[in-house]
C-alpha cells in the first residue's frame, strides 16, 4: 500500500515517540493531545523534535514572545473574563480552521485601573503568555469606561463569533486583524459542545414558531445565538437572550438562554432544525438542538351541534367554527342542502365554553336558520379557511325532515292485557300546537289520540312550547301485537309520517 507524505510522517513520528508497555489510559490520553497538535499544527509538530503538549498552544506560547495568555489558562478553564476585569476590544484572524474557515475573535479582557493585577508569566501549562503586562486596549467594547480607568490586559477570550453578536450593546463593529495569532492555542481551549432544546415548533398564523433554550457549558453566563434551517435552507441567526429560570435551576448556570423565534414561512408542511452556535471553541462545532414538522395554514375546525326543522319549513342550524391561524377573527360557514350550494354565513355568536377549551378569543358561534322545500334533507356545513391555506373543512353533516311533523316513540309496555304506548311529536310548522296520534295494531287502526303531557326535555332541545307528549294505553289480544304510529300533518306538506312501530308479547 502507497502512503502519502503525511501517513509516512505520522508513521515515522509514531514509531520515535511510542515507548514500551504503554497503558490503555496512557496510551489514550496520549493520542488525544496529539490529534490536538496534528491539527493545530500539523507541519511543525511532525518535523521538530517537540512535545504534542507544545505544539498543542501553537506558536508565541512563551511569555517573552509578548502575548496575553488566554484567560481559560488561569480562570480555572473558563474561556470568560476573570473577576476585577472588563471586555476592552477585539481583534480577529481571518480563514481560522479553529472556526471552519470563518474568522476567529480574540476579545481582550482589561483590568481595572488601578487594579489587584501584577505583571506575570503564565506558568503551569505550555501558555506560559503574559499576564496583565501589556497596557494596551483596542477600545471597540464597553466605551463608557475611559482609558484613564482601564489597565493592562489581564488575558484574553476566544471565539468563532462576532463580539458585537455574542456581546450585543458592549461591543462595537470597528474591526481589527492579526493573523500571526492564527495558530495560538491553549489545552483548555478544547470545548464541549452547546447544549439546548427545542420545545415548542408549531404554526403560528403565516409563520412558523420556534421555542427552546440553549447555552455553551464552556461560557455558561454567556448568550449563544441559534441557526434555523427551514427545509434545509439557511434561515438566520436568533439571539437566545430570554429568561429561561427553569434551565438556569437545572445546569446550574447564570444569564439568559431561552429563545422564541416567529418565522414567517409558506403554506404547507415544513422540516424544521435548529442549531446552537459554539461560542467556546474550537469544541464539537455547533450541534443540532432539535428538529421538527410543522404544518403552515392549519385547517379550520368546528363542530355542528344542532340540526332540526323549524317553523314555516325551515332547517334551524347552531354549531361554532375558527380558524387556528387567526383564532381571533370571526369566520363564516357554507351551507350545502342535498348536495347543491345554499349560502355563506357569517360565525360571530358568543361561545364561551369553545373559547375555553382552546384558549382563544372571539365569537365563534353560529345559529341561523334557512328556507327548505318539505320532506327529508342532507346537510353539509364547511368552515371558511381565512389563514390563507386552501382547504375547506367539513365541519358536520346530518339528515333532517322538513315540513313534516317530527317526533319519538319512547316505549310500548305490557300490563295484564292492555299496552301503554309513549312518546312525543310536533309539527314544525305550527311548533305550539298540540297534535293527535293514529294507533295502528296489527295493520288496523285504533284510533286517534291526543298529546297535551308535558315533555320540558322535547322544549328545551328544539326551542319550542306547548305540551307534546303523549302516552296511551290501548287494550292487547293475546300473542304477539305490533304497535305502529303515525303522526298527523297540519303543516302544507302532505302526509301523516310513521314515528315507528314496536312488537309486545301479551300473555
Amino acid at each position: 500500500m502507497t502512503m502519502t507524505l503525511t501517513e509516512r510522517l505520522v508513521h515515522t513520528v509514531g514509531g520515535r515517540t511510542r515507548s514500551k508497555g504503554p497503558s490503555r489510559r496512557g496510551f489514550l490520553g496520549g493520542a488525544a493531545v496529539v490529534g490536538a497538535a496534528l491539527a493545530l499544527n500539523p507541519w511543525g509538530y511532525l518535523v521538530r523534535p517537540a512535545n504534542a503538549y507544545d505544539a498543542v498552544c501553537g506558536s508565541d506560547a512563551a511569555c517573552a514572545d509578548g502575548y496575553s495568555v488566554f484567560c481559560c489558562t488561569i480562570n480555572g478553564g473558563s474561556n470568560t473574563c476573570p473577576p476585577n476585569s472588563f471586555i476592552g476590544g477585539w481583534w480577529k484572524a481571518d480563514n481560522s480552521s479553529f472556526c471552519g474557515g470563518s474568522a476567529r475573535y480574540y476579545i481582550d479582557c482589561n483590568a481595572y485601573h488601578p487594579g489587584d493585577w501584577q505583571c506575570r508569566c503564565a506558568e503551569g501549562t505550555c501558555d506560559q503568555r503574559r499576564v496583565a503586562c501589556n497596557q494596551f486596549r483596542y477600545g471597540q467594547c464597553n466605551t463608557q469606561i475611559p482609558m484613564s480607568q482601564s489597565g493592562p490586559v489581564v488575558c484574553r477570550m476566544v471565539s468563532c463569533t462576532p463580539p458585537w453578536q455574542q456581546f450585543g450593546g458592549t461591543c462595537t463593529s470597528s474591526s481589527a486583524t492579526d493573523n500571526k495569532t492564527a495558530t495560538h492555542a491553549a489545552p483548555c481551549l478544547l470545548g464541549r459542545a452547546p447544549l439546548g432544546s427545542l420545545d415548542i415548533a408549531g404554526a403560528a398564523g403565516n409563520a412558523i414558531r420556534l421555542a427552546g433554550w440553549a447555552f455553551d457549558p464552556d461560557q455558561p453566563g454567556t448568550q449563544l445565538q441559534v441557526v434555523v434551517y427551514i427545509d434545509n435552507v439557511y434561515s438566520g441567526w436568533y439571539l437566545a437572550d430570554k429568561p429561561r429560570t427553569d434551565v438556569n435551576a437545572a445546569f446550574g448556570v447564570p444569564g439568559d438562554h431561552g429563545y422564541d423565534i416567529t418565522i414567517p414561512a409558506a403554506h404547507g408542511t415544513h422540516a424544521v432544525r435548529v442549531h446552537a452556535v459554539d461560542v467556546g471553541e474550537p469544541g464539537p462545532g455547533n450541534p443540532a438542538i432539535g428538529s421538527s414538522s410543522v404544518t403552515v395554514g392549519a385547517v379550520p375546525i368546528g363542530y355542528l351541534d344542532v340540526l332540526a326543522a323549524a317553523p314555516n319549513s325551515r332547517i334551524r342550524i347552531r354549531g361554532w367554527a375558527f380558524d387556528p391561524d387567526q383564532p381571533g377573527t370571526d369566520i363564516q360557514v357554507a351551507v350545502w342542502r342535498d348536495g347543491a350550494g345554499v349560502a355563506w354565513f357569517p360565525t360571530g355568536g358568543t361561545r364561551g365554553d369553545v373559547n375555553s377549551a382552546f384558549g382563544i378569543t372571539g365569537n365563534h358561534g353560529f345559529d341561523f336558520t334557512i328556507d327548505s322545500p318539505p320532506g327529508d334533507h342532507s346537510i353539509q356545513i364547511y368552515a371558511q379557511n381565512v389563514g390563507g391555506g386552501l382547504e375547506v373543512p367539513l365541519i358536520g353533516t346530518g339528515q333532517v325532515r322538513v315540513g313534516l311533523p317530527m317526533g319519538y316513540y319512547d316505549s310500548a309496555t305490557v300490563s295484564g292485557r292492555t299496552v301503554t304506548i309513549r312518546g312525543w311529536v310536533f309539527d314544525p310548522d305550527q311548533p305550539d300546537v298540540e297534535i293527535p296520534v293514529a294507533v295502528y295494531r296489527n295493520g288496523w287502526g285504533v284510533d286517534w289520540f291526543p298529546t297535551g303531557r308535558s315533555r320540558p326535555d322535547v322544549n328545551a332541545v328544539f326551542g319550542i312550547t306547548g305540551n307534546h307528549g303523549f302516552e296511551i294505553v290501548t287494550p292487547a289480544d293475546p300473542g304477539q301485537n305490533v304497535f305502529e304510529i303515525f303522526a298527523r300533518n297540519i303543516g302544507p306538506a302532505a302526509g301523516n309520517p310513521s314515528l315507528g312501530a314496536r312488537a309486545v308479547q301479551v300473555q
